[in-house]
């Protein structure tokens, strides 16, 4: 895969977490690191990811760059989660991935009595979009002078060794799936034909992606507003990765429609939410936040402000 679209699906991620909801995160975390946070977790925070490293001879500085570092609080106990994502195999990912994470541990050091240190290293966790011949566990010997030494052990989670369903325990994972077909899309020698069973195939990988997404929303792991953002997410990886290919044609088709009823149903959900909470406001708040599914799930502000009669500056501060 080309340098380009790999940069794209990591920013893609990041996004995504930015405008999930703290539920959607907290099951993200629950689903990859086999914990049990409840959804309601309300201290949620995405950590910075940029540090900066000075060697101290020659004075250069060097920004060191992570993907995803969330920190959840709960019941007093405060827990910290090192994400990095990748799509190739990378023999030194290991050793990055233990960089980024004594760098953020630190940042955030805590000192004692002026004598004791303490730093506390996040739990970390590769996530391969594609096949990987990865192991599930990658290491880092770390030998110290007594000749004794620790092994530094970080999971790594490879989604497409998993099903549409099983990674319902991980919705924000979900936009990736697209990336099911891809190397067999792009070998040598697909013709018409083999394309054209691609794209079945991957029409019914969303099929899939959205009945999951309703499961995830009655079961309220994620809202209306992250189903919607989620939806218009696939849409533009699909047309990134196969929207140069016409057997694709049908796929947007289908994946337009899921996001128009994905972004219809959240703009009702925050409207009947409203009503139900203030006669008075309703109207105001089923329009402002269904303004804001519109806005996540990536529709233009013309059409936003059509649809709720707000103001352009009211959506920009959504």
């Amino acid at each position: 895969m080309g340098r380009r679209t790999a940069q794209l699906f990591d920013l893609m991620f990041k996004s995504i977490i930015k405008d999930a909801s703290h539920p959607a995160i907290v099951h993200l975390i629950n689903g990859i690191y086999n914990k049990n946070y409840p959804l309601n977790t309300t201290s949620v925070k995405i950590e910075p990811t940029e540090f900066i490293k000075e060697y101290p001879k020659s004075g250069k500085l060097e920004k060191i760059v992570t993907d995803i570092v969330i920190t959840l609080s709960s019941n007093g106990i405060k827990d910290t989660y090192l994400m990095e994502a990748q799509i190739d195999d990378d023999i030194e990912m290991s050793l990055r991935v233990f960089n980024y994470s004594l760098f953020f541990a630190l940042e955030n050091k805590t000192v004692s009595n002026g004598s004791f240190m303490q730093i506390d290293m996040p739990a970390p966790v590769v996530i391969y979009w594609e096949t990987s011949k990865t192991k599930d566990i990658v290491s880092v010997k770390i030998r110290f002078p007594n000749k004794k030494s620790i092994l530094y052990k970080i999971p790594t989670f490879k989604v497409l060794q998993h099903s549409v369903p099983e990674l319902g325990n991980m919705a924000l994972l979900l936009p990736f799936y697209i990336l099911k077909i891809r190397e067999e899309l792009e070998k040598k020698g697909t013709d018409s034909e083999k394309r054209k069973r691609l794209s079945k195939e991957l029409e019914g990988y969303i099929i899939e992606i959205g009945k999951v997404l309703n499961s995830c929303k009655r079961n309220n792991y994620i809202t209306e507003v992250d189903a919607a953002m989620l939806l218009r997410r696939l849409l533009n990886m699909n047309r990134e990765l196969y929207g140069g290919y016409k057997e694709f044609t049908e796929v947007d088709v289908r994946l337009e429609k899921l996001v128009e009823t994905g972004i219809d149903e959240a703009i009702d959900k925050a409207v009947a939410k409203a009503v139900a909470k203030t006669k008075k406001q309703s109207l105001k708040e089923g329009l402002v936040q269904g303004a804001a599914a519109m806005k996540a799930g990536g529709e233009a502000i013309d059409k936003i402000m059509l649809y709720t009669g707000l103001s352009r500056r009211e959506i920009m501060g959504l």
